[in-house]
C-alpha cells in the first residue's frame, strides 16, 4: 500500500504529502549537484524540503543554506521550513540586509537552516564574518538567475572551493531559452545532473490539473488603426534616411526597438573596441547582441561621414515611436496620451530626439483630433474582453480568485481602477508591484508584497492586478484563472505566469490578443523560446556537464563553539578592522589571478612580440610582499589551493565551418570579406546566421575582420 505522506526523521509526521515524482527527483539528485526543473506548481519547494531533511540525516551538524532572489520568497521558504521540517524553530532563521552584520554573524553561528537573499551572503562571506565549511547543502531558487555578476555565481564558486562535500541544488521552472543559457547555467553551478520533469510525465500525470489555455483575439477600433497609420507614417519618413544610407536593409518585414538598441549598441562598442573585441561580454550575450548581425554600422557611418550624434538621436527618436505605436495598439489611450505629455516635456527640455517628433504635422494632427473627439472611442478592446473573462469566471466558474497580468505599472493601477468601476466595488481589487527604482515612481515594498499575497490567500482580496514581480515563485494558492493583458516574449515569464493556475484545481489561462500589433510576434517569441527549452532539456546529454567535483567527508572537528552576541559586541573594531583587511586581501586575489591569467594569454604574447615591456620585466612581482605592502600586515599566510573544474569553450557546427573555411582558402592567413561569405553561402550559412557565428569565431579569438578582410587567427582543438 502506498503511503500517503512522506516520513523522515527530520521531516514533522504526516505533514508532506507523499507524490512518487517528488520521491524519483529526491533519489536522482542524492551525491550530486542538481538542477531540477519544474514546470510552477509541481512543488519544487518541497524536493528542496525533502533533500534537506535527507542531508541533515547524513550530516546533523551541518548547516543549510536557502537562496531567493527576494525578501517575499525567503519569508516562503523560512515558513516552509517551519512548517514541514522536524528542526528546532529557533535553528531556522532568514537573514535580509536589514539585519545588522553582528546579529547575522550569531544567527548563523547558532542556527541549522539559514535562508537568505544572496547579496547578504555573499557581502559576509566575502568580509570573513563565516564561511562555507559546514554547509552540507545550498539550495539556489530560481536559478536561472545565475548569470553575469549575479551573488548566485559567487557563492556557488565560493562554496566548492570551501566545502569538502559540496552539494547544490538549483530550483527553477525556466532555465533558460537556449542551449549556450542552460549550459552558461550548468557551468555557474557546478551542475552534474539535470532532471527535468513536464506535465505529461507517467510519474507527474496523476498529480496535476490540466490548464486550458484560451487565446483571446480582439480587432483594434477605426480610429486606433487610424492614429497609428498617422504615427508610422511619421516613423516611416525618419527610417527613409537610415535606409537610404543604408543603415537598415530595405523592404524588411518588422522593424522593431531592438533594431535601433542594435545600431545604438554598434557604435557605442565600434568606438570603443576598434577591432570589434568585447571582453565585458559573455559568450552568449556576443552570440545573441543584435550589433554586427548586419555590416558594421561604423563603416557606413565613415563611407558616408554621417554625423555620429545624430544618428544616436535619431535612434532615441525612432525607439519613441514604436513605444508609443506599442502603447496604442498594445495597451490603452490613456498610456499613449501620457508618454505624448512625456515627449512634450522633453521637447520643452530641448532634447532633439523629443523635439523632431513634437514639432512634426503628424504629432500636431494627432493632438488635435484626441481633443476634438470623445476620448472613449479610443478605448482598447481587451479591456471590455477583460470585463467579459471575469463576468464568465465568477457566473460560470464560481471563481473569485484571479491574477491579471500586465507589463506596466500605469496600466495596472488603470486596471485596478476600471474592474472596481465596472463591477461596482463588488470585487476587491489590487494591484502588485515591485520596488521603485525612480524618485517618482512610488512602488510597493516587500513589506506590503508580503501582506497584499497574505490578504490574497486569506479571500480578503478577490483579484490582483500584477506586473512581473508576481510571476517569480510566490505561494498564491487557489488561483483558478490567470489573464495576460498582453503576451510577454519571455519564455521564462510565459512559463511563471502561466504556473500561477492550475495548482489546486482546473486552471485556465488567457491570452488577450490585439490583431495586427507587437501583440502577435510577442505570443510567438515565447511559444518559440520555450519549445526550444524543451527540446535542450529533454535532450540534456548534449550539455556538457559538471564531473570533477571531488568529495571527503565534511570535518567538523573545527567546527567553532558557539558564539554570543555579548562577544561580537565586545570585539566590534577589531572585528571590522579584520573585515575591511579580508575584503582587501580578497581584491588583490583577485587582481593577481587577473594578471596571472593576462601573463598566460595569447594577448600577452602578441604584446610581447610587439616590443611591449611590462612592469613585472623590470622588478620581480612577490605575492606576498605585494599584499602585506599594500595591507600592512605582519601575519602567515595559508593558501588553501584547490583545483577548480576548468571552464569549457562550446562552439556549434556553424562557427567551427567558417573557421575551417578561413583556414582552407585564406591566403597568409588573410582572405575578403566577399569570398568568406560566399563560401559560407555554400555551406547555408547566411544573412543574421552568418553574422551572428563569424561573431562569435571572432569574439573567442578564432578569427579576426577588418571592414574588407578576415583573418584566420587558430583552429579550433
Amino acid at each position: 500500500m502506498q503511503t500517503a505522506y512522506f516520513n523522515h526523521p527530520f521531516l514533522k509526521k504526516d505533514r508532506v504529502f507523499y507524490r512518487q515524482y517528488q520521491n524519483n527527483i529526491t533519489k536522482r539528485c542524492k551525491g550530486r549537484n542538481s538542477l531540477i526543473v519544474l514546470p510552477t506548481g509541481l512543488g519544487k519547494t518541497i524536493v528542496g524540503i525533502l533533500l534537506i531533511s535527507e542531508t541533515l540525516e547524513k550530516y546533523p551538524e551541518s548547516k543549510i543554506i536557502i537562496l531567493a532572489p527576494t525578501r517575499p520568497l525567503v519569508s516562503q521558504h523560512e515558513a516552509s521550513c517551519k512548517d514541514f521540517l522536524n528542526v528546532e524553530l529557533d535553528e531556522i532563521i532568514s537573514f535580509t540586509g536589514k539585519i545588522s552584520p553582528e546579529k547575522r554573524i550569531f544567527l548563523f553561528n547558532n542556527s541549522k537552516i539559514i535562508v537568505s537573499t544572496p547579496q547578504v551572503i555573499k557581502n559576509d562571506v566575502e568580509r570573513g564574518r563565516y564561511d562555507l565549511k559546514h554547509v552540507s547543502l545550498i539550495i539556489f531558487d530560481e536559478a536561472h538567475r545565475t548569470r553575469g555578476n549575479y551573488a548566485y555565481c559567487f557563492i556557488s564558486t565560493e562554496y566548492i572551493n570551501t566545502c569538502q562535500d559540496p552539494f547544490i541544488l538549483g530550483l527553477t521552472a525556466s532555465p533558460g531559452k537556449s542551449y549556450l543559457r542552460i549550459q552558461e547555467l550548468c557551468d555557474s553551478l557546478f551542475i552534474e545532473n539535470v532532471i527535468f520533469k513536464t506535465y505529461e510525465d507517467k510519474d507527474v500525470k496523476k498529480y496535476i490539473y490540466d490548464i486550458d489555455t484560451y487565446l483571446e483575439f480582439v480587432d483594434l477600433p477605426i480610429k486606433v488603426i487610424e492614429l497609428s497609420a498617422v504615427w508610422y507614417n511619421l516613423f516611416e519618413k525618419f527610417l527613409k534616411f537610415f535606409i537610404d544610407k543604408k543603415l537598415l536593409p530595405p523592404n524588411k518585414r518588422y522593424y522593431s526597438k531592438l533594431d535601433f538598441l542594435g545600431i545604438s549598441s554598434d557604435l557605442t562598442l565600434s568606438l570603443k573596441y576598434e577591432n570589434g573585441y568585447l571582453p565585458e561580454l559573455s559568450e552568449e550575450d556576443y552570440f545573441e547582441a543584435l550589433f554586427f548581425k548586419t555590416d558594421r554600422i561604423i563603416d557606413k557611418v565613415k563611407e558616408n561621414s554621417l554625423n555620429i550624434q545624430s544618428i544616436f538621436s535619431y535612434c532615441s527618436s525612432f525607439i519613441s515611436l514604436l513605444h508609443a505605436k506599442d502603447l496604442l495598439e498594445s495597451q490603452n489611450i490613456t498610456l499613449f496620451l501620457k508618454f505624448l505629455e512625456k515627449l512634450e516635456y522633453k521637447s520643452g527640455q530641448d532634447i532633439l530626439s523629443a523635439k523632431r517628433i513634437v514639432n512634426s504635422e503628424h504629432f500636431k494632427f494627432i493632438k488635435n483630433n484626441l481633443v476634438q473627439n470623445n476620448i472613449n472611442d479610443y478605448s482598447h478592446p481587451k479591456i471590455k474582453k477583460l470585463f467579459s473573462i471575469i463576468t464568465e469566471e465568477i457566473e460560470d466558474y464560481r471563481n473569485n480568485k484571479i491574477i491579471v497580468f500586465t507589463q506596466y505599472r500605469a496600466m495596472a493601477e488603470l486596471l485596478k481602477n476600471l474592474i472596481e468601476d465596472h463591477f461596482d466595488s463588488r470585487l476587491k481589487v489590487e494591484k502588485f508591484i515591485g520596488q521603485s527604482t525612480k524618485p517618482d515612481d512610488f512602488g510597493f515594498s516587500q513589506d506590503k508584497q508580503i501582506k497584499i499575497i497574505k490578504k490574497f490567500k486569506e479571500g480578503t482580496l478577490d483579484i490582483l492586478v500584477a506586473t512581473s514581480v508576481a510571476e517569480e515563485g510566490l505561494d498564491i494558492p487557489n488561483v483558478d484563472a490567470i489573464i495576460f493583458y498582453e503576451p510577454v516574449p519571455s519564455e521564462i515569464r510565459l512559463i511563471q505566469r502561466r504556473g500561477r493556475t492550475g495548482r489546486y484545481g482546473p486552471g485556465r489561462c488567457y491570452l488577450l490578443i490585439a490583431r495586427e500589433s507587437i501583440d502577435v510576434p510577442f505570443y510567438k517569441a515565447a511559444e518559440k523560446k520555450e519549445s526550444t527549452m524543451n527540446s535542450v532539456l529533454l535532450d540534456s546529454k548534449q550539455l556538457n556537464l559538471c564531473d570533477v567535483v571531488n568529495r571527503e567527508q565534511i570535518n567538523f572537528k573545527t567546527t567553532p563553539n558557539k558564539i554570543s552576541e555579548f562577544d561580537l559586541i565586545k570585539n566590534y573594531k577589531e572585528r571590522r578592522k579584520r573585515e575591511k583587511e579580508l575584503l582587501a586581501n580578497r581584491s588583490i586575489e583577485e587582481i593577481i589571478t587577473e594578471l596571472d591569467n593576462f601573463a598566460h594569454s595569447e594577448e600577452f604574447k602578441r604584446f610581447k612580440n610587439a616590443g611591449v615591456t611590462f612592469y613585472s620585466d623590470v622588478i620581480r612581482l612577490d605575492k606576498l610582499k605585494l599584499k602585506t605592502s599594500i595591507l600592512n600586515l605582519k601575519r602567515n599566510h595559508k593558501e588553501k589551493n584547490k583545483k577548480m573544474p576548468e571552464r569549457k569553450i562550446y562552439l556549434n557546427h556553424n562557427v567551427k565551418t567558417l573557421i575551417r573555411i578561413a583556414k582552407t582558402y585564406s591566403v597568409d592567413g588573410k582572405m575578403s570579406l566577399s569570398d568568406f561569405k560566399e563560401f559560407a553561402e555554400e555551406e547555408d550559412i547566411i544573412e543574421k546566421k552568418f553574422y551572428a557565428h563569424f561573431n562569435q569565431a571572432c569574439y573567442l579569438g578564432y578569427l579576426k575582420r577588418t571592414a574588407k578582410e578576415v583573418q584566420f587567427v587558430k583552429d579550433y582543438d
